[in-house]
């Protein structure tokens, strides 16, 4: 926070200045906004309306290097189906150009570009009645490398999402038309783009809920009715309606007054009066008076009354200067100029509905000739901060991380506002705002440097944002991340679209740690068919269909899957996919899928991860590659017998693990110094765990045979794979703490990786080549390795989603869901994932056990955790049922958030100290000090 001390208000301009400046000398640097540049090919009624934008997009493909469009209009395209993306942009071919040729490197021919309403067509939506689905029957598609195709579509195709250039007076145009009421998401409409654009409804949304400073307003408004928030009105900001402007000179006399004496006028010494609404947009009409002026004041707010519509406003504003800093040093007598400093963000929805900025761009220019969208070359954040005055690196890094958290604050705010507006309000009920600028001015406030936000748009910001990228391109800057994060969260909406509705048979329910999938299930809108053999389970009345059927002898799976065929036959049941989160049932599944023709892994490859020992003396067999899969396997033997073990441990040196063979959640992993150990514990296990019965989904379905493997030393970690057709999508590496010996039970994680990134990508190589040799080529998949000092080491292959906490986490800390993944997986379609990903915090988790956790919990523990949880402070994920004894497995994980490692270990700390759930039989501190 920069004080008072390292700042100073720009003084008023003098008269004499304020004359040789001209009027607009006294806005500095914030004036209406000209219309954007995408220009929108009219609705002429001629067939040939979209020449003019197809000109235009050639221009914008040869000004850039591109190949130009290829015409194939003569070899329409057949073969789209229910399961094609279509993301369809309406509009202006130069708006969105960026977007669209990422888009289409990232998935070929799912960007369309409609430049005439005679290219689409409107038809009754038979999913969502009362909306419309839009149909494509020509349009300009984009493929890798920039290479674009004039196409028809025979039949037409259908959007599965929609946006454009939402431009002033557009509502009764083609592209406002043709985005009305659709039944697949719409990224912003006619009445949004209105609404968002309003400031009288954006700043009362801003202050009020996301807690930004904004220019203190009065705005009196025609019409008794309209879609402002029902928030209180915030310090600053005050609305006045009135039903007709004929007199009401004493009433604006009075508001003006109370306004002009208010404490929020108090840093202010000038103001202007402007009418406000669509109609002025980019009208420059105004009227600049000092704040002294209150009856010339008065009288400009009545004139402009009479000339208002219903629901257009005058607003009364303070006219806020950008802050000067105390001038350096002379480097020469030329005086120091004041300037003004227009900060201008995009703002995207990204997955989970989560804001994220994508880019900053400033504007500068002397304080006397305001800086507008497109009036000047747009510069980064670093430089004009330093430009502006502030020298010092870490208060420029520290505004950055201010104005990050101020813009996704204020995209929040709006979003959460939006979603109150009905469907009429919003121009359907899919419509919803994904794309947004929002500008800031750095200004004092309270003697303090902050940021002041101006307005919300809906393109300008993009467009300044995508000229500044050109720019950076022109002198050989790296491709910004912009048209990248936009094309991802189009697409990413596109393909959450695509999944609504399938149905999806799923095998085996898993327990209260699978409990999330339910939840997702109806986010994302599936058709759960649940194959389960608790017939009593409590995911019966969560899904569209129950099937009883018990699989727990998992030898006899090859029986099991052709049973649930014919019970899904039976059903008359026609599942999009099938497949199972749930370790146990994994195989079973891999067989459902071959018997009912649907995706999924071979059951060969699922049944040789399944199975500890094949996996490892498979990959042993690998022998090609640099390195090859043999290099991560590590030696092992079965044991079913006694006279196994003695013959396991000729090959095997001491120590050594003993391990379940199918087991799952690190039941019965024992570390053994000896062959007197390993028939001890071998001696145990056989005895206590013989069937599913005796501890339910850790594999015994598959009987109970054992494997001593070589003890391999170094940190564990988990990395979680997206394949798709044997191409890495996505793959995340986390880092746990030491385990409890001899158990091997896991203790803390964290979540990024502390490693470096050579060393994350050396784990992500090792596992994505396992998998590989093994025959998982499609799905998500979850890996456990050691690293050592040279290098991976393979534990085993889960060929399901990551299990505990994974899935929960990867979400918080990253975005994408593992869970969407496998489903988009199993319907044959690659996921969007991000192709750069970047942490938006840092996550340490501890394990509880009940053993030794839980009467800390039970007597006041978890009920205070669940309070923190609801107020955002931590994470908790309850795995397993509370139970103790020699097979423990952890029954919750708790997590804290924080900017670094070292901040959310210490925060996770205190709170486990503070809970009871640190003490000297379970040192956390310990548990954490892998990460430190």
């Amino acid at each position: 926070m920069l004080s008072v001390d390292q700042v100073s208000v720009e003084q008023p301009m003098s008269p004499k200045e304020q004359e040789w400046a001209g009027p607009e000398a006294l806005c500095p640097g914030w004036l209406d906004e000209e219309v954007p540049d995408g220009e929108v090919p009219e609705d002429t009624g001629d067939p040939d309306s979209a020449t003019h934008g197809y000109e235009l997009l050639q221009s914008a493909l040869r000004q850039e290097g591109l190949p130009l469009t290829v015409d194939r209009t003569k070899e329409p395209r057949t073969g789209f189906g229910p399961l094609d993306m279509t993301v369809c942009i309406l509009g202006s071919p130069t708006a969105f150009l960026p977007v669209l040729l990422e888009g289409g490197s990232r998935c070929p021919g799912a960007m369309v570009l409609c430049l005439s309403p005679t290219w689409a067509s409107r038809v009754p939506s038979e999913t969502s009645p009362g909306a419309w689905s839009l149909l494509l029957s020509q349009g300009v598609s984009f493929e890798a490398g920039g290479h674009s195709t004039l196409e028809v579509f025979v039949p037409p195709r259908r959007a599965t999402y929609v946006t454009g250039t939402f431009s002033p007076g557009t509502e009764s145009s083609w592209v406002g038309e043709l985005a009305r009421d659709l039944d697949c998401p719409t990224g912003g409409s006619v009445p949004l783009a209105r609404w968002l654009e309003d400031p009288v409804a954006t700043r009362r949304v801003l202050a009020a809920r996301a807690g930004l400073h904004v220019p203190p307003t009065l705005a009196f408004v025609l019409g008794t009715e309209g879609a402002l928030p029902e928030d209180p009105a915030p310090p600053g900001v005050r609305l006045v309606r009135l039903e007709d402007p004929q007199g009401q000179e004493s009433l604006v006399r009075e508001e003006v007054c109370v306004f002009l004496g208010g404490t929020a006028m108090k840093p202010y010494s000038q103001v202007a009066v402007r009418p406000a609404g669509w109609r002025w947009r980019g009208t420059g009409t105004r009227s600049t008076h000092g704040k002294a002026e209150g009856a010339a004041v008065a009288a400009a707010v009545v004139a402009r009354l009479s000339g208002l519509q219903e629901e257009e406003s005058v607003l009364l504003e303070a006219l806020v200067p950008t802050t000067r800093l105390p001038a350096p040093p002379p480097r020469s007598a030329a005086p120091r100029l004041p300037v003004a400093l227009r900060i201008c963000t995009v703002v995207c929805r990204s997955w989970g509905d989560r804001p994220q900025l994508c880019q900053v761009a400033c504007g500068m220019g002397r304080a006397e000739a305001p800086v507008r969208h497109g009036a000047a070359l747009p510069l980064g954040l670093d430089s004009s901060l330093q430009q502006w005055g502030l020298a010092d690196p870490g208060h420029r890094q520290a505004l950055a991380e201010r104005l990050r958290g101020a813009a996704e604050d204020a995209m929040a705010a709006l979003l959460a506002a939006e979603a109150e507006l009905s469907p009429a309000q919003r121009g359907g009920a899919r419509a919803h705002t994904d794309i947004l600028g929002v500008d800031f001015l750095l200004s004092c406030v309270d003697d303090t440097l902050e940021l002041v936000a101006l307005s919300a748009n809906c393109q300008r910001c993009l467009e300044t944002c995508l000229l500044a990228e050109a720019m950076g391109r022109d002198v050989g800057e790296p491709a910004g991340d912009l048209p990248r994060l936009l094309a991802e969260a189009l697409l990413h909406r596109a393909q959450c679209h695509l999944v609504e509705g399938k149905d999806i048979l799923l095998i085996g329910a898993g327990g209260v740690s699978k409990s999330f999938v339910w939840e997702a299930a109806r986010e994302y809108g599936l058709r759960i068919h649940l194959v389960e053999s608790d017939p009593e389970h409590f995911a019966a009345g969560l899904v569209q269909t129950f099937l009883p059927y018990d699989s727990r002898e998992h030898q006899r799976d090859e029986e099991h899957a052709e049973r649930v065929a014919e019970l899904v036959r039976a059903r008359d049941l026609r599942p999009h996919a099938c497949l199972s989160y749930w370790d146990d049932c994994v195989v079973l599944a891999a067989l459902v899928c071959q018997q009912l023709g649907l995706r999924g892994c071979p059951p060969a490859a699922v049944r040789l991860a399944k199975q500890k020992s094949r996996t490892h003396q498979h990959l042993q067999r690998c022998r090609r590659g640099r390195p090859p899969p043999a290099a991560f396997a590590v030696p092992c033997r079965r044991l079913r017998s006694h006279g196994d073990v003695e013959r396991a441990a000729g090959a095997v040196p001491f120590p050594a693990v003993a391990k379940l063979e199918f087991g799952a959640g690190g039941v019965g992993v024992r570390l053994v110094e000896s062959a007197r150990q390993c028939h001890a514990h071998a001696a145990r296990l056989w005895r206590d765990l013989r069937a599913d019965a005796d501890y339910p989904g850790i594999g015994l379905g598959w009987g109970n045979a054992m494997l001593l493997m070589e003890y391999v030393p170094g940190t564990e970690h988990d990395v979680d794979l997206v394949l798709f057709e044997g191409r890495l999508l996505g793959a995340w590496v986390s880092d746990n703490g030491p385990t409890r010996l001899p158990a091997f039970l896991e203790t803390a994680a964290v979540l990024p990786s502390c490693l470096p990134a050579d060393r994350q990508a050396q784990l992500v190589r090792a596992a994505l080549q396992c998998c590989r040799a093994c025959g998982l080529l499609d799905g998500v998949f979850n890996v456990e390795l050691k690293l050592g000092p040279g290098g991976p080491r393979l534990l085993e292959i889960n060929p399901r989603m990551g299990g505990f906490y994974l899935r929960d986490w990867i979400r918080a800390v990253y975005g994408p869901d593992l869970l969407l993944a496998a489903v988009l997986v199993a319907l044959g379609l690659p996921p969007v994932l991000p192709a750069r990903p970047a942490p938006r915090a840092q996550l340490a988790g501890v394990m509880c056990l009940a053993s030794e956790h839980g009467p800390a919990l039970r007597h006041g523990g978890l009920a205070a955790l669940q309070g923190l949880q609801r107020r955002g402070l931590v994470r908790l994920n309850p795995l397993f049922e509370e139970a103790g004894g020699q097979y423990e497995e952890p029954c919750l994980s708790v997590a804290c958030a924080g900017g670094s490692p070292a901040e959310a270990c210490g925060r996770l700390l205190g709170l486990c100290q503070a809970l009871g759930i640190d003490s000297p039989r379970y040192p956390v501190d310990h548990f954490l000090s892998h990460f430190k």
